[in-house]
């Protein structure tokens, strides 16, 4: 079985058999890789999905990886590898190889030869350079985002609501669950923050957000959102935000991203707002995304339930007429 977890950076880690690959975004359009141990194929697609997903949401991507403590890559890896670049070239804007090894640099430099994708990537073998060029594309500390990141910096967070407990805004990050409840829905959590999805019909989804949202799920709300639009084509999207108590900056830059990004999969968004500070910070996001009109923001919760009703009642099927003899 393939582990992987959301560590407390907001980092992915997937591990199988002795060998683990971490990703961490450095900013949107660039992203961190690290490798360890001898890949000897167990983790199957699953690395690569991974990337995919991030190339799918801010192309073209800068790509690292640091493959310093790599040991062996089997045959099916380096195949792998190189049908992903070959297939990738115009989502990625750069890629840096960190190798530490003969083998592990020769085994890199077939797969660049193959994927035949040019000068796009450099295998390298000084790690001071390396990872100076990972430090160039860190934004500042104080910008940092929360999910994938190189580091996570302390960041200001807007009280959108009651004051948040005391201490909450340093406390440090907990383990992220999602599960799925008795109706269907899915619900992700940590000790300060929830989400919960409920399908309202096929392609129409209510999220309803509570508590102090720090920026510890980074993607994990908006890859839910994706997966559903996957499923369902064009989604009409209700996110009701009463409950939110906190939301740090970086989750505002993480919606307007996808805003921007997903305005031809999103066929209307409608956001409750249960403060003037939390709308304030909602309208910035609408505007930054420049997606025109996709947006409405609600302040009245009546208003809100019944269009909520509107949208649920649009999926049921007509009532059959009397049937005739």
């Amino acid at each position: 079985m393939i582990h992987r977890e959301i560590l407390g950076d907001g980092s992915i880690r997937l591990a199988k058999d002795g060998c683990s690959f971490v990703f961490r975004r450095l900013r949107p359009g660039a992203v961190l890789v690290t490798i360890a141990g001898r890949d000897t194929g167990g983790l199957g697609d699953a690395p690569l999905d991974e990337l995919h997903a991030e190339l799918v949401r801010y192309p073209p991507v800068d790509l690292y990886v640091d493959a310093r403590s790599a040991t062996f890559a089997a045959e099916s890896v380096s195949d792998a590898w190189t049908r992903f670049f070959s297939a990738n070239r115009e989502r990625l804007q750069r890629v840096r190889i960190l190798v530490a090894t003969p083998f592990v640099e020769l085994v890199v430099n077939v797969a660049k030869l193959f994927s035949r994708t040019g000068e796009l990537i450099r295998v390298e073998s000084d790690a001071r350079s390396f990872e100076d060029a990972v430090a160039r594309a860190a934004p500042a500390p104080a910008r940092a985002p929360s999910q994938p990141g190189l580091t996570r910096a302390t960041e200001p967070e807007i009280a959108a609501g009651p004051a948040a407990p005391a201490g909450a805004a340093a406390a440090s990050p907990t383990a992220i669950r999602r599960e799925v409840q008795a109706d269907g829905a899915v619900r992700i959590s940590n000790e300060r923050c929830a989400y919960v999805f409920r399908r309202i019909r096929p392609g129409a989804v209510l999220i309803a957000i509570t508590g102090h949202d720090g920026g510890e799920f980074g993607e994990v709300p908006l890859d839910e959102i994706r997966r559903e639009i996957a499923r369902s084509g064009p989604l009409a999207l209700f996110v009701d935000l009463r409950a939110v108590t906190v939301a740090a900056p970086s989750v505002s830059d993480a919606w307007t991203a996808f805003f921007a990004a997903s305005r031809e999969t999103l066929s209307r968004v409608r956001l409750l707002v249960g403060s003037k500070l939390l709308e304030l910070v909602v309208v910035l996001s609408k505007e930054a995304s420049r997606t025109g009109e996709l947006i409405q923001i609600d302040d009245d919760p009546e208003r809100f339930e019944a269009a909520l009703a509107r949208e649920a009642a649009s999926g049921r099927p007509a009532p059959r007429g009397p049937s005739r003899p």
